[in-house]
């Protein structure tokens, strides 16, 4: 292997010129007496060793072409020829040459008649060019040795580069599972179910996370997990509970979260501070989504007493008491706390803690409160995601004109087109209802946008028959041709995507 480093390597500048000598050798050759080369094998096939010390690099590369019968080019163009620390025993000639040159940014290449040096400039791999490369071998080796002793490791190996991966995290989450399934009498398997259940998590996928957390609860006698994967597989119930629509299958999943705490405190009693603190979170976002907000903020207290940070401090802490005080129905408290909470945290988060307390303060009839958060919010550079529930504070006032005119329907159509984009379809839909509604007056580009956009944001909140009556106004009342087609395309995509593949025929054949 090479032995090169900048502390015993210094780079010499050496002029672009590399004169031959009268015996056909270069001056470099000649001041090369600390290199050591032997070429072994036939062309093509051949082995060196090598042995160098502070040798410059074109002196130790003209040597090798010498000894394997290669034209050296290169070297003239070059503005640097650096010194060299180098021991390669029985290494592959093309690779012992790759590695010269890259321990010193050059690119050294190979052919059956040449040796070239150049630059090793970028563009250079990217961390997703290597991970892909992983991936290929990972897939390669468990095909060709699935029954191999190494498989295991190799899996989570492919797991955790889809795991390392930006927007990979449901991908993650199944190569983990794989690992269970493949591979069942692994060790790896229940740090597997923990790593599939986290992840699965990560990407909102609850339902699955508590299949992972509960079949690693009740993995096996004893692991090291068992006591994790309950408040795990809590924590997972109380986020299905939150995404729920219906109220019985919220108030359900509450309850499971509290009834695995109560195991949980039964069987693996803690008194370990952050363990403590988790257990007690995790309590009082379930009493929340179980309407019970005064056990809720109870638990907040007791968590409170097990934190490293003050109460008023802790975000985590912060929201949960503004959803308990949500709850309990104390709006003015509860506006307070998740402003408090906005001002703890940033990016997608602080965008929801405002949308919770506009929402909260028009719940509670403070509609100047709600105005408020929207110019906030505005400020911020996100009043998209706010101008919605000023809308409903202005209009709560009498004084929708006031708000609303200050939009054309252009302007309207544009905001909920980004609504959309963002994923914020309840409050696009809010924003287009009422510009659909007069849309004999817009252009015609214009009415095929807003339809479009409003048809969008119904099905993605599985009102796809509204959806398709949107579409089938917008492309009736369109007397071009090719648009038309488009809005029939358009309402064929948002079917298929809804399982709806015989009506998406129907679109594709212009009916609606």
């Amino acid at each position: 292997m090479i032995v090169a480093h900048a502390a015993v390597a210094a780079v010499l500048f050496v002029g672009a010129g590399s004169a031959q000598m009268s015996d056909g050798t270069s001056p470099y050759e000649r001041s090369a007496p600390r290199a050591e080369v032997t070429v072994h094998g036939v062309a093509g096939s051949e082995t060196i060793d090598v042995t160098a010390r502070r040798v410059q690099i074109e002196a130790l590369v003209r040597r090798i072409g010498r000894e394997c019968n290669r034209e050296v080019i290169g070297f003239e163009v070059l503005s640097r020829n650096p010194e060299i620390t180098a021991m390669l025993m029985g290494e592959n000639l093309r690779d012992a040459l790759k590695f010269i040159g890259a321990s010193k940014g050059l690119r050294i290449t190979v052919t059956t008649s040449q040796i070239t040096i150049e630059e090793d400039l970028a563009p250079y791999p990217t961390q997703a060019d290597l991970f892909a490369r992983a991936q290929t071998g990972y897939i390669r080796a468990l095909v060709d040795h699935g029954d191999s002793t190494l498989a295991p490791g190799a899996a989570w190996n492919r797991a955790r580069i889809e795991q390392a991966t930006r927007g990979r995290e449901l991908e993650a989450a199944r190569a983990f599972d794989a690992i269970t399934t493949d591979y069942p009498k692994s060790d790896m398997v229940p740090k597997a179910l923990l790593e599939a259940g986290v992840m699965y998590g990560r990407a909102n996928a609850w339902d699955e996370a508590t299949t992972s957390f509960d079949t690693l609860a009740g993995f096996g006698e004893y692991h090291e997990y068992k006591a994790m994967a309950r408040r795990l597989l809590a924590d997972a119930h109380t986020h299905v509970a939150e995404a729920a629509r219906n109220g019985l299958v919220r108030e359900e999943n509450a309850r499971r979260a509290l009834l695995v705490m109560d195991s949980l405190d039964k069987i693996y009693p803690t008194q370990e501070h952050q363990e403590r603190r988790q257990r007690y979170l995790v309590r009082s976002r379930a009493h929340s989504l179980a309407d019970q907000p005064v056990k809720a903020l109870r638990a907040l207290d007791l968590a409170a007493d097990y934190s490293d940070q003050l109460p008023h401090q802790d975000p985590v802490i912060a929201e949960l008491r503004a959803r308990a005080l949500e709850r309990a129905g104390r709006h003015t408290d509860a506006v307070r706390a998740w402003l408090r909470y906005s001002a703890m945290v940033e990016g997608e988060a602080q965008v929801e803690a405002l949308r919770r307390a506009a929402i909260t303060a028009n719940d509670g009839h403070e509609h100047l409160a709600a105005i408020a958060i929207a110019k906030r919010a505005r400020d911020l550079g996100f009043g998209d995601e706010i101008a919605p529930y000023e809308d409903d504070a202005w209009i709560a006032l009498d004084m929708s004109a006031t708000r609303l005119d200050l939009f054309g329907d252009a302007d309207t159509i544009e905001r909920g087109e980004r609504l959309v984009e963002k994923g914020l379809y309840e409050q696009a839909i809010n924003s287009l209802r009422s510009v659909f509604d007069r849309r004999i007056t817009l252009q015609r580009d214009e009415r095929a946008r807003l339809g479009k956009a409003y048809a969008r944001a119904l099905a993605a909140e599985d009102r796809i028959d509204q959806a398709m009556i949107v579409l089938r106004k917008t492309a009736t009342e369109n007397e071009v041709a090719a648009m038309r087609r488009e809005i029939y395309l358009f309402a064929a995509a948002l079917l298929e995507a809804a399982g709806e593949f015989d009506r998406a025929i129907d679109a594709l054949g212009g009916r609606l």
